[in-house]
């Protein structure tokens, strides 16, 4: 198991790499955006809209186009009109959250050092791209992290709440509000943008809740594995959600036969939603409206987020188990269980899966260490 860390670092290594083609250089090659048009970007009115963009100034245009572009793509998004890209990005936004919960629960209590990078790597992940940041951050955990990470003293009570109001809160505000909203409690478009820095608001609430709140599960060992495993469960749920609504879109012509309209059947049919489009190389690559342009980034955002963190979760539960005499699942049981979380649950609950079995494992190695020594 010597070379368990390296070798998942040069996959994730490989997903990155590949993340950055299918993602930034894809979208570049099909007409979506580049980093120039990122910073140039001067449409004030939603897509396919008259709604106006209005946003607050930071007095720094390039900033402030930048701002504007991620509302637009976001709103894409949105649009319910919008087929593609309305469920790609609902089924994204599970994984996300789910892969979140999986990145701070390991990390907690891992020092500050490695809870900064998973601040940083979700940030610009939110900025740039989750796929491509979820492998970074994966390979910067293998690199710093110990090889017991995830046994540490920090308050979970207070992360869960860090991450209800810093997280779910401006999730849920940018999901229900209206586009032409005003003020900053009714406008989509606001926290739209504000949504883009739920890291920032996680760690500000953070930190006032561990100030404030006991712990819960503090202590190492039993309790605080229990806290943990917690999180793990939220993070089944949250990926289920939204794995399950895409799904049942997808089954919905089969299972209920003259529910949909033709045309939503037509733009969800499995063969354009899952299968990836070729990204390899610009002569492949297709141009294409914008809509569209945010279905297939979105498309790649999510196939290349979830690769990584199952690579990691992976490797993460191997390391554990090696040489542990208290693992009694075998291994393709595990596999055959895997992939079954995975496909009715979606990747993100197939890596909190995997840690969930990993923290089973060392709690039963220390029940059966305490016998001995009884």
């Amino acid at each position: 198991m010597a070379l368990l860390r390296p070798i998942t670092g040069a996959l994730l290594a490989g997903i990155v790499i590949t993340a950055h083609l299918a993602l930034v250089k894809q979208a570049e090659w099909n007409g979506t955006f580049n980093l120039h048009s990122l910073l140039t970007y001067t449409t004030r009115t939603l897509p396919n809209t008259a709604i106006p963009i209005r946003l607050p100034s930071t007095n720094l245009p390039q900033l402030d186009n930048y701002f504007a572009f991620m509302t637009s793509f976001f709103w894409t998004t949105l649009d319910a009109r919008n087929v593609r890209a309305h469920w790609a990005g609902n089924h994204l936004l599970g994984t996300l959250s789910s892969i979140w919960l999986v990145m701070l629960a390991e990390v907690n209590g891992e020092g500050s050092g490695l809870v900064a990078w998973t601040f940083a790597a979700e940030l610009l992940g939110e900025f740039f791209g989750i796929g491509v940041f979820t492998g970074v951050w994966g390979v910067g955990h293998l690199l710093f992290s110990r090889k017991d990470s995830g046994k540490g003293k920090e308050n979970l009570r207070a992360l869960g709440w860090g991450l209800v109001l810093g997280h779910v809160v401006p999730t849920v505000l940018m999901l229900r509000l209206k586009p032409d909203g005003e003020g900053f409690w009714a406008s989509q478009q606001i926290w739209t943008v504000a949504r883009l820095f739920h890291p920032v608001f996680l760690a500000g609430f953070w930190t006032v809740f561990k100030a404030v709140l006991p712990s819960a599960g503090g202590a190492a060992g039993g309790s605080a594995v229990g806290s943990r495993r917690t999180f793990y469960v939220f993070s089944i749920l949250a990926s289920a959600f939204f794995h399950v609504t895409s799904l049942g879109f997808l089954l919905a012509p089969e299972m209920f036969p003259g529910w949909l309209d033709p045309a939503v059947s037509k733009a969800l049919d499995p063969a354009t939603v899952l299968i990836p489009t070729p990204f390899w190389s610009e002569a492949v690559v297709q141009k294409v409206d914008f809509e569209t342009g945010v279905a297939v980034f979105l498309q790649w955002d999510y196939l290349c987020s979830a690769a990584a963190i199952v690579v990691w979760a992976t490797a993460m539960y191997l390391e554990a188990v090696a040489g542990n005499k208290a693992v009694k699942k075998g291994g393709l049981e595990l596999v055959v269980q895997t992939l079954g979380v995975g496909v009715l649950a979606g990747p993100g609950a197939a890596a909190a899966f995997l840690m969930l079995e990993r923290d089973g494992v060392g709690a039963e190695a220390e029940v059966i260490g305490e016998k001995k020594t009884l």
